[in-house]
């Protein structure tokens, strides 16, 4: 067993604390439908649906285990549904009917769950962004099927009739749909902190939040709420352009994603949870509901910009890390041939803009071949590693330090000629006498060449010149600087 699943078996839930919230669990799903029921602006269509949320994140929390809970939620609320709609059937008359509702809504967003799980947590590869495809898609196509059931369902009950059925399902589909997008990530968040998991779900409430204060939080939140009731007070007041006005809401999605950009995934969902059901409140008290599918669209648009903004941190995250393999050398930290040369361009071109001197050294290890060979690949490494590290430690702002290759060096100076170079190699130099590992009494070394690149010479030029440079300076006894000035080894 794992040390995380250890840890989590020791939060492990009495079976009587697992019951009394499962019941919590029950009884909420029961209010959020009561609610959802208050704002319906059609017979059996919310304005927005949260307990189609809330049994998608359940099912995906909890599994199997929470079935038995959400039928009879099903079935309290079916048989609730007909004293409001002042059925002559009895209770038992309208059980088959709660039955088959129960049976579509947790067998539509049940079949979604299995999907998501094969998909995302069965998958190590999958990216964020993919995830979160994966969600919209499959929360919307099971949105989709509850409405489709549903109605079928009622159909079954008698407590709609066949010709009213054509145009109940599009509204049902996308109550369900945007109360599913916009609520289910939080109650997801919330159920893994009631039910506490081995694993996390889903993977956006787990990114790193921004160091920024709570107030800081709830002051964006307000400006949201308060620009969105603002929009809806305006919307309503101008009765014979409110269908155009409705459309403005659609603009609420910058303060939104000032939100995404600024705070953390869980307070990300709870700003977009808040905002979703205070759109529902105001189409209610405002009387907005020949605008309902307008607003029902804006909150799913919202509510997906929001999860993809979410994303944007780790694609900035995944891209720097692959540039940083594409540049940087994995074993010495400096950057790499190719980068090096890239970067040389641009610095010697600023250098002569500005009329000041470039000098190139390369540099490479003394009898690193006998190195290798006689105290094994790991020192010789290490020995790669300690001279880059001394090398960093005397570079000046503006100086480029890459590894050509091997136990090959590069250092490029900008504002530094020749003369000057050669001075601050050979202190380098000096210091590599002190490099020095346990157990191995050897002395190491390097050898440096100094070029300053010419007016009109380019950086391959003058770095064939060094080459040439430091391949006579190892012929004529290594562990020199090869360059305006040069001095024997010491």
């Amino acid at each position: 067993m794992s040390n995380a699943t250890e840890a989590q078996g020791d939060r492990a839930l009495s079976k009587s604390a697992w019951w009394l919230r499962m019941a919590a669990l029950g009884l909420g799903w029961i209010l959020l439908w009561r609610v959802s029921a208050l704002m319906e602006y059609a017979p059996h269509a919310s304005i927005w649906f949260p307990p189609a949320g809330l049994t998608l994140a359940a099912l995906l929390v909890l599994g199997r285990s929470v079935v038995p809970v959400l039928v009879v939620s099903c079935i309290v609320v079916s048989l609730w549904a007909g004293r409001i709609y002042t059925m002559e059937e009895t209770a038992w008359e309208l059980l088959p009917s709660a039955i088959l509702f129960a049976v579509s809504h947790i067998g539509a967003y049940g079949l979604g769950a299995w999907v998501l799980i094969r998909l995302v947590l069965r998958s190590r590869e999958i990216s964020v962004p993919s995830q979160i495809i994966a969600f919209l898609i499959t929360g919307s196509l099971s949105a989709l099927l509850a409405a489709l059931f549903g109605v079928q369902a009622l159909i079954f009950g008698g407590m709609i009739g066949a010709e009213e059925s054509a145009g109940l399902w599009l509204p049902w589909w996308i109550g369900d749909m945007a109360a599913t997008i916009a609520l289910a990530p939080l109650f997801i968040g919330l159920l893994e902190q009631v039910f506490p998991r081995p694993k996390r779900w889903f993977v956006l409430l787990a990114l790193p939040s921004p160091s920024i204060s709570r107030q800081s939080w709830i002051l964006k939140t307000s400006v949201l709420l308060s620009l969105l009731v603002a929009v809806m007070v305006l919307t309503a007041a101008v009765s014979e352009r409110g269908e155009l006005l409705a459309f403005s809401v659609f603009f609420l999605i910058i303060p939104q994603m000032w939100i995404t950009y600024t705070e953390g995934a869980l307070r990300v969902a709870t700003s977009l949870a808040a905002f979703s059901t205070l759109i529902a409140i105001c189409v209610g008290v405002f009387g907005l509901m020949e605008q309902a599918m307008v607003y029902q669209f804006a909150i799913t648009v919202i509510a997906a910009s929001t999860y993809f903004g979410l994303s944007v941190p780790v694609l900035m995250e995944q891209n720097r890390q692959l540039r940083q393999l594409a540049d940087v050398d994995e074993l010495t930290g400096v950057i790499n041939r190719r980068y090096f040369f890239e970067r040389a361009h641009r610095e010697l071109a600023d250098a002569r803009r500005s009329g000041e001197p470039a000098t190139l050294v390369i540099f490479d290890i003394d009898r690193f071949k006998q190195i290798n060979d006689d105290l094994g690949h790991l020192v010789g490494d290490a020995v790669l590693v300690e001279a880059a590290d001394r090398v960093g430690h005397h570079m000046r702002r503006g100086d480029l330090f890459g590894r050509f290759g091997g136990d090959e060096f590069m250092l490029l100076m900008s504002g530094c000629d020749a003369q000057q170079a050669a001075e601050r190699c050979e202190q380098l130099r000096r210091t590599f006498h002190d490099i020095s590992f346990n157990d191995h009494a050897e002395t190491f070394s390097a050898t440096f060449s100094v070029v300053e690149i010419g007016p009109t010479e380019s950086v391959t030029q003058a770095f064939d010149r060094a080459d040439a440079a430091l391949l006579a300076a190892k012929r004529a006894g290594r562990d020199r600087v090869a360059g305006p000035t040069t001095e024997g080894a010491t």
